[in-house]
């Protein structure tokens, strides 16, 4: 990610949990998850919730070795500020399907993730 002179903490918490999203090797995926995610950290969907690096851990690899998976990839700016960030993403599979996620969380004072909310599919317009 190009985030200019100086990364903010949370700039610096996000990069490693995107590529850790994305990355094959479980080894480097982990390391990748520890310096980015609290140890008790929670990743919160509307329906689950997973907690701490071992249960993000499983899931990331889950979703990886799902062969229907072609690719993850950001589709919007990372907005990173104070302790926040959002963006939006796409999970692209195999036969031309597509997955929206809109991903908003906040980091700790260890500079760490400790809530990731997660939506999937698109946000519709508001109503007139």
């Amino acid at each position: 990610m190009l985030w200019g002179n100086m990364p903010s903490p949370v700039e610096i918490a996000v990069d490693p949990y995107i590529r850790a999203s994305s990355e094959p090797d479980p080894a480097l995926r982990e390391k990748m998850v520890e310096a980015c995610f609290a140890a008790e950290g929670r990743w919160v969907t509307r329906s689950r919730e997973l907690r701490g690096r071992a249960a993000l851990l499983d899931e990331m690899a889950k979703q990886l070795a799902d062969p229907r998976l072609l690719r993850i990839r950001v589709t919007s700016a990372i907005d990173a500020r104070g302790t926040t960030f959002r963006y939006r993403s796409v999970l692209e599979r195999r036969d031309g399907s597509s997955l929206e996620f809109f991903d908003a969380g906040e980091i700790d004072a260890s500079g760490r993730i400790c809530l990731l909310l997660l939506f999937a599919g698109p946000l519709g317009d508001a109503s007139e």
